[in-house]
Formats: C-alpha cells, sequence, structure tokens
C-alpha cells in the first residue's frame, strides 16, 4: 500500500518543466530525491510499462529505441483488411492496398496528435514510404528540418516576430502499422530539449467565445474569460482571431474581399438593384446607394457634398461619400470604394509606388454621379474640398452647378503655403494680361517674366516703372513676419465671405462681378505697395484668377448663400464610421467595410433623419443646434445702442448686418441682429430653420422689439428688382403685428403707478448687487463677467451724464446719446 501510494505521487522537474511520478527521481546520498528526472531512472520505468505509446514516447534519450505494440489495445483506430485469403508472401501488398490510404492517413494524424498533447513534443510527418508502409517524423523543434525564411519586406520595415525556438535533437520517427499481424512498429531517436509551448485554445475558452460573439466586443470577452482557469495563458489576439472569425460567415462571400462585397450588396434586396461597378484605366470601383434616404430626399436636395476618406480598410481603397444636407445635418446617399489595380512586379521587394492612370479618377467619379444623377438629384451646390477630379467630375455630371470648396480647406491650403519654406513657381503661370482685365490698374511689368508679358511690354519700349527690374523664376513667397501672413489670411478670409446678399459698410449692395473685381484689386494693392510680387501671382493664379475665383467665393451665386459653408458633416461621418464601428477591427476587409454600412451606418443615418424631420428633437436634435443657441445666448449678453443698428445698416427682416462679426459668422449671427428681437423661448432653439434667401432664419417665435420695428423705406433705397420685393413684403407684416403688440404693451404699463414701479425697480437692483457680491466673493468670476457686460448700458449712463454735467455750453435735447435716459437728466 504505501510503494502504490508512493507511486501516486508527483513532482516537478526543473528539466523538463513537467509533473512526474515520484518513482522516477532518484534517491540520493542524504536520502532525499533528485529535483531533475535521471534520464536511464526514466527509460527504465516507462519501458516497464507496456500498452501505451505516449508513455514509451516519454522514454526518449540519446539513443534511439525501438518498440511494438498491439495494433487493437491503441486508442485509435486503424481498421481492418478488406480481403481475407491472402498468402504471407503478398503480406506487403496487403498492408500496402488492402486499407484506403485515406483511412489510415487519418489515424496516423490522430495517433501523433496523442504523442504531442500526452508527450509534449509535436512531430511533423516528413513522408510516407508506401512499399513499407512506413510513416516518417521528425520533431518540429529539429534545427536540421527548420525551412529557411526569406521575407519579401524591406528591413527596416519587418516585425520583430518571434519564431519557435530550435534545437540540434537529431530527431526522427518511424512508424509502421501492420494490419495483418495487427501490430504497429515504432523507432524513434530524439535528444531532449525544451518542450514546445502549446498555444491552443481549449474547447472550454473556444464555446465560451464563440457563446458571445455577436452580443460583446473582443475587449469584453477577454476581460470575461479572463476569470476561468482554462484562459490563463489566452492573449487579447486569439480572442479577436475568433471573434473576427465568428463574425465572417456573416460578411464574408469569398476569398477575394472585392467579390465578396459585391456578393453581398446583390445578397440584400435594398441594395440588389443599387449598387454597380465602375472601371477606368487601372481603376476599379464599387458604388453602392442608399434607397431608402434617396427616396425620401430625391428632387428636393438642393445642396450636396462630397469628400474622401482613406485607411477603412486593409485594401487601401479610397473611400468617397456623398451626402445630402437635410436640415443642417448630413444624409449619406452613396459611397463608392475605388481600388488600384497594381501589376504584377517581378521583385515585390522593390515596392515601386503605382498611381491612378491620367483621368481615371475623374472618370470613376463621374460614373458613380451619373448613376445619382438618375435618381433624381439636380442639386444647386456641391461642397467639396480641393481636389481637381472631384470638381471635374461634378461640372461633367451638373453643368453650371455651384462648386463651393471647402472654407476651412481653403483656408488651411492658403496659411500653409504662407508658412511654408519652398521655392514656387508660379510666376511662369502668371499672365499679367489677363490679370489686367480684371484689374484695370494694374502694372503689365511688375512681378512677371519678359516671356509672360504682351509684345509691346517685352523689350523695355512701355511706360511701367517696374520694366527694367529683375525677377527670380523661383523664390519662396515674401510675407516673413507673422503680422503679414495674418494680414493676408484675414483679407482672404473676408473675400471669401462677402455676397451681394450682405451689405458692405456703407449699406452698397455690390454685384457679384463688382465684388470679384474690388477683391482682386484690393490684394493686388496691398502687395505690390510691399513689393510682395511672388505673393500676388501665387494668389492670382491659383484663387483670384476668374477659373479658380467661381470655385471657392461665396459671391458667385448671387441669388443664395448655401447653408453648407465647410465639409465638416462629412468630416463628422467619417469621424462616426471610424471611431463608432470600424473601430472593433484591425485593417478591415472591403466586405467588412461595405456590412458595416449598409448594416449599421446607414440605418442609424435614417433613424436620424426620420427623428429631426419629425421634430422628435428629445430622439435625437442636430449637434449644430446646441452651437446656434450658445452664439446666441453670447450675443443677447452684449450691449447694443439703437444708433448702431443705423450705423452697420441692421435689417431684421432680411436679417442681413454689415458688420463684421455677421460676415464672418458661422450662422449669419450678430449682436446687432439678436438685439432686434426679442429674447426667445427654449422652444425657439429645437425649431428655427436656416435658409439660403431672405431671410436668413424664420421661426414663428422671431418677434421683432418695438423700438427696432422697420419703416417702409427701410434700407430699401440701397436694394433693386428682386431683392427690394423681398424686403417691402415681410415689413409690411411685421408692421401689423407690431402696432398691436405695442399698444398691449402701453396699456399694461399705464395700469401700474409709477411709484409702485420704481419701488419694484429699486428692490430688484438692490437685491442684484446683493447677488453679486455674494458671488464674487465666493470667486465666482464667470458669473461676475457676465454680470457687468449685461450692464454696460448703465455704465453707459453714468458716463453720458458725467460727461454731460462737464460741457460748458448748453447740451441739446435731442443729441446722439446712446443711452435712451440721458436726454431727461436734470
Amino acid at each position: 500500500m504505501d510503494s502504490q501510494a508512493e507511486a501516486s505521487e508527483e513532482f516537478f522537474c526543473s528539466r523538463c518543466r513537467k509533473l512526474r511520478s515520484v518513482l522516477e527521481f532518484e534517491v540520493n546520498k542524504q536520502g532525499r530525491r533528485n529535483k531533475l528526472v535521471n534520464v536511464i531512472v526514466r527509460n527504465a520505468f516507462w519501458s516497464s510499462m507496456p500498452g501505451s505509446i505516449s508513455l514509451c514516447f516519454f522514454a526518449i534519450g540519446r539513443d534511439g529505441r525501438n518498440y511494438v505494440f498491439n495494433l487493437d489495445a491503441l486508442p485509435v483506430n486503424f481498421g481492418c483488411l478488406r480481403s481475407l485469403g491472402i498468402t504471407e508472401s503478398h503480406e506487403r501488398d496487403v498492408d500496402r492496398g488492402a486499407c484506403h490510404r485515406s483511412e489510415l492517413n487519418a489515424a496516423m494524424r490522430e495517433l501523433t496528435e496523442i504523442i504531442w498533447k500526452q508527450g509534449g513534443f509535436r512531430f511533423t510527418h516528413t513522408g510516407t514510404n508506401f512499399q513499407s508502409c512506413t510513416y516518417q517524423y521528425h520533431c518540429s523543434q529539429d534545427l536540421m528540418h527548420a525551412k529557411g525564411y526569406r521575407s519579401n519586406v524591406e528591413a527596416d520595415k519587418q516585425r520583430d516576430g518571434r519564431r519557435m525556438a530550435r534545437f540540434p535533437c537529431q530527431s526522427k520517427l518511424n512508424i509502421r502499422p501492420c494490419l495483418q499481424n495487427r501490430t504497429l512498429s515504432l523507432s524513434i531517436h530524439h535528444k531532449w530539449h525544451i518542450p514546445y509551448e502549446d498555444i491552443e485554445l481549449s474547447p472550454v475558452v473556444q464555446e465560451l467565445i464563440n457563446s458571445r460573439v455577436s452580443t460583446k466586443t473582443p475587449s469584453e470577452i477577454y476581460r470575461e474569460i479572463r476569470q476561468i482557469p482554462e484562459a490563463k495563458p489566452v492573449t487579447r489576439h486569439q480572442v479577436y482571431y475568433l471573434w473576427q472569425k465568428a463574425n465572417a460567415e456573416i460578411w464574408q462571400r469569398d476569398s477575394d474581399p472585392f467579390i465578396s462585397a459585391t456578393t453581398l450588396l446583390s445578397e440584400d434586396i435594398r441594395y440588389r438593384d443599387h449598387h454597380e461597378v465602375f472601371t477606368a484605366g487601372n481603376l476599379r470601383a464599387l458604388g453602392f446607394f442608399a434607397s431608402d434616404t434617396i427616396e425620401r430626399l430625391q428632387n428636393s436636395a438642393a445642396q450636396l457634398v462630397m469628400d474622401s476618406t482613406f485607411g477603412t480598410n486593409s485594401g487601401g481603397m479610397d473611400l468617397f461619400a456623398v451626402l445630402a444636407e437635410d436640415g443642417g445635418t448630413g444624409v449619406p446617399l452613396a459611397y463608392c470604394l475605388v481600388e488600384l489595380l497594381k501589376p504584377p512586379q517581378a521583385n515585390p521587394a522593390e515596392n515601386k509606388p503605382v498611381r491612378a492612370d491620367p483621368g481615371a479618377t475623374t472618370y470613376i467619379i463621374q460614373q458613380f454621379l451619373e448613376r445619382l444623377k438618375t435618381f433624381g438629384f439636380n442639386p444647386k451646390c456641391v461642397a467639396i474640398d480641393k481636389d481637381p477630379s472631384e470638381i471635374a467630375a461634378v461640372t461633367a455630371v451638373w453643368p453650371g452647378v455651384n462648386v463651393q470648396l471647402c472654407y476651412w480647406h481653403v483656408k488651411r491650403a492658403v496659411s500653409t503655403k504662407l508658412n511654408s519654406s519652398k521655392n514656387t513657381n508660379t510666376q511662369n503661370h502668371y499672365w499679367p494680361e489677363e490679370a489686367q482685365k480684371l484689374i484695370p490698374d494694374l502694372e503689365i511689368c511688375w512681378g512677371s517674366l519678359p516671356i509672360r508679358r504682351p509684345v509691346s511690354h517685352r523689350f523695355g519700349g512701355c511706360s511701367c516703372p517696374s520694366k527694367g527690374e529683375k525677377i527670380d523664376v523661383l523664390g519662396r513667397l515674401e510675407p516673413a513676419t507673422k503680422e503679414d501672413r495674418d494680414t493676408v489670411l484675414e483679407i482672404f478670409c473676408r473675400h471669401f465671405n462677402l455676397h451681394p446678399l450682405i451689405p458692405d459698410s456703407n449699406g452698397t449692395y455690390k454685384s457679384s462681378t463688382t465684388l470679384h473685381r474690388e477683391c482682386a484689386a484690393e490684394m493686388y494693392t496691398w502687395c505690390k505697395a510691399r513689393g510682395y510680387y511672388r505673393l500676388w501671382a501665387y494668389l492670382y493664379v491659383n484663387w483670384y484668377c476668374p477659373d479658380q475665383w467661381k470655385l471657392w467665393a461665396r459671391a458667385t451665386d448671387p441669388a443664395e448663400i448655401p447653408t453648407v459653408k465647410t465639409t465638416m458633416i462629412v468630416e463628422s461621418h467619417w469621424r462616426t464610421l471610424k471611431h463608432d464601428y470600424l473601430h472593433r477591427f484591425n485593417r478591415p476587409r472591403v466586405d467588412l467595410v461595405v456590412w458595416v454600412l449598409t448594416s449599421r451606418v446607414l440605418p442609424d443615418a435614417v433613424h436620424r433623419m426620420t427623428a429631426i424631420s419629425s421634430g422628435q428633437f428629445r430622439v435625437f436634435k442636430a449637434r449644430w443646434r446646441e452651437a446656434f443657441k450658445k452664439q446666441w445666448r453670447k450675443e443677447a449678453c452684449k450691449a447694443v445702442h439703437l444708433d448702431k443698428l443705423k450705423e452697420y445698416h441692421t435689417n431684421p427682416v432680411n436679417w442681413v448686418c454689415s458688420c463684421k462679426s455677421f460676415l464672418h459668422s458661422r450662422f449669419l449671427l450678430c449682436k446687432h441682429i439678436v438685439r432686434c428681437f426679442e429674447s426667445p423661448s427654449p422652444e425657439f432653439f429645437e425649431t428655427v430653420r436656416r435658409q439660403t434667401a431672405y431671410p436668413f432664419w424664420s421661426d414663428p417665435q422671431l418677434i421683432l422689439r418695438p423700438e427696432c420695428a422697420p419703416v417702409m423705406d427701410f434700407d430699401s433705397g440701397n436694394l433693386t428688382g428682386s431683392n427690394k420685393a423681398q424686403t417691402l413684403e415681410p415689413e409690411l407684416e411685421f408692421d401689423s403685428s407690431e402696432s398691436d403688440s405695442e399698444q398691449d404693451d402701453t396699456d399694461d404699463q399705464e395700469t401700474v403707478p409709477m411709484d409702485t414701479q420704481i419701488a419694484e425697480f429699486r428692490k430688484m437692483m438692490q437685491d442684484a448687487m446683493e447677488l453679486f457680491e455674494d458671488q464674487v466673493a465666493k470667486g465666482n468670476e464667470k458669473f461676475a463677467e457676465r454680470f457687468i457686460a449685461s450692464n454696460q448700458m448703465n455704465c453707459t449712463l453714468v458716463d453720458e451724464s458725467k460727461h454731460r454735467r462737464n460741457m460748458r455750453s448748453m447740451p441739446r435735447t435731442w443729441g446722439r446719446w446712446r443711452h435712451p435716459a440721458t436726454m431727461y437728466l436734470q
């Protein structure tokens, strides 16, 4: 009993790093067992235990061993002979042909799997001698059998991946099953080394991961399985691989991602007739169109926005998107994935850059937009960035459409060029004779190369002051100080925002042609006064010439000011796609991206559009409304005198003002406009809508103040034609409504005695000052700042009263006082 109990005990061997039977450890002179298993003792121990091939495998020493096992006693089913009555002389032929090779190979694979699991060493199949029915194997960690690997990736770009540890173990394993005698002969030679570490996931872990694939993310699954003992060696990469492999059954239809994406769209009834493959040169594209949003917005979307992005898929395909502006938000209409087909290279390690064929990108986008046009989309304005292929495709599909370049991209392009230290070659493209047609006072010889001048100015026969100056072909832009660069950028941004529907500082409404001519002349005059001829050549060639001006200036369309000023609604769409959906996948395939767009992104967009259009602001509200509300509240805190409204020609009926803040405002908003209206209710910020023509904002809760009520000829003398008609009609409506409200306010004031009003006002001012002192004592600087700003009119009254008392002459009763109570001072 004691010997049996001792044999059942196990010790940890430091050599093989496994638990071994206590009988394998030799007893030393001190009467204690060693910490390492003795090879001879171990061989003798396992040799005394017949019938288990995995135990004999552990008896591997430095010398080869031969074993013979009973075939029927092994835990593998080798089958039996197919025929009887075979003579002994044909025994080899029977073993070779009587049993199907597929069945025998499967049995051998199962046997080697048991050897690996039980012994810790994995053997790889080297070959099979079917004449003698002998299967040959070698250790997977044998250094002599390691295959040489040469990466095609450049040396500096190769990953530092670890390979499996190799040892000179001189492994050789031969197994010969004999179905006639029902025996299995095994010959093995293998030197001991650190066993191969099995990193395969256990069935328990695999089942746990598969059961949570559809409901949880890989990170959530990984945090959960770490709690079970079987998942201790599991890595997050293994969890992600199984999670993605299980999800691939949903969206993968073919090994080729492009074919799989096309098949996936063909299976969906919503996109069966709303997708198409486009080809041009060495480009191939897959375009698909959102049927739900197209049905709702066709023939009504006046403004479209188009942009592209990269980094969404492992194939390196660019993703184009077309969004329609609806209620100030972007609604996706169509997507197009463009793939660059690379030619086969003799040496893949060279990695030569491949570019699209000339005009191929334009033709692909043109085909894509032509298909969108067939659904009934004829926009008035298309907002894009400064991409020549997109501009050419849009103008080819919709001739005469107003192309509006993104304000942010335009501003960044000019700022980047001004801060660049690289030389520019713009002088070679500057033709002063064409610029003189736009600016009559332009000097031909200033800043131009002699070969680009007219014939009469080439040989010094003209009277230009700059005809003798030497012009360098190459050179960087002249502005070297930050002040000059900021001034150029400020002038350029003002030119971008100018529009015939917005008056200038004199209250004059200028035409598109006049604005173009004056803006170019202003920039030319500024550059010439400082001698910045290279800067002027760059600005004219790239921005102020007629072909470029119509692409970025808002003044190009004299009838409307587009709601979309930038392509940020598409940029926001890319952020949502990448950060909310694709961030779970590492370099996703194209078919996965298509599945995410069709099953996740587009349904969410339809739900958002439905909630906004139906007024369900509790479900979803456009993001711009919060920014508009914040801007309105900020402008409402500023003090404005009524005389300023006349100075800036503020027209609240048409919602225009000539101040600088209104011109550059994202929402066409300024303190003068806000001053003209009563304080709106919170519901106003959820229902107000932006318009592209007069008035630019409309809502029933926009009520003019009585003192701002317009008269019949309110700034109408500066308007002509249709603009004048648009001004007079709403003024008549406001006159009738404001007269009633003014009369009601007068009646209410007459019912309250003046003594009561004075007492209430004095009490209110005392309470306000107590509240102010309390907040100042608590260090609330924000409250103090807003409180002081809201009482600027009182400060104005005090200043004007001091000024009036210090006057030596008799003050005029109807003087130009900013505070309405100053004229009544005694």
